[in-house]
């Protein structure tokens, strides 16, 4: 969000302003791209499933969206899927829209607990034991869905798969 759409709130002339925000990265983004991460050793026995947040595909590019047919890198899925005994869920929907979308979930509450219902349909047919993505809006969002439906699925953003994993 800083990097995309905070321009207006700053002074376009304002040096420092514009490098915060050329220099704004998420993590997965920061780790490949910056620190060259390539190889990780850790062991997290769990099936995962993958949240892909809107803004991270849409706007950031850290993976592939259906809507856009280029091979494209998934930042996450490289680094947390060389755990071993990490299987990732095969979901029907890989990239649907949890429902959050920041005020969107107050302006239209129904419509986003609708859709983050269906996005924990979807990971529990698919037998995910830990729900993770890179965007803790979205883990907030969805984790709220599983505990008032009393499921039996951890919630953790990637970079705590990581710490747990290497930690092991």
């Amino acid at each position: 969000m800083v990097r995309n759409h905070y321009e207006h709130l700053c002074d376009h002339h304002d040096a420092r302003a514009t490098t915060v925000r050329q220099q704004t990265m998420e993590l997965s983004e920061f780790l490949t791209g910056v620190l060259k991460v390539e190889k990780v050793k850790g062991q997290f026995a769990y099936q995962v499933g993958l949240h892909q947040s809107c803004h991270g595909l849409r706007a950031l590019r850290l993976g592939l969206s259906s809507e856009v047919m280029q091979p494209r890198e998934n930042y996450v899925q490289n680094l947390i899927g060389q755990f071993e005994g990490l299987r990732f869920s095969q979901l029907t929907r890989k990239d649907e829209c949890c429902g959050f979308g920041g005020t969107f979930a107050v302006a239209e509450e129904g419509v986003s607990c609708m859709m983050g219902d269906d996005r924990i349909n979807d990971h529990v047919k698919a037998g995910t034991e830990v729900l993770t993505a890179g965007d803790m809006s979205c883990l907030m969002h969805l984790e709220g869905i599983i505990r008032r439906r009393n499921i039996p699925m951890r919630v953790m953003h990637f970079a705590e798969i990581m710490a747990e994993a290497i930690d092991h």
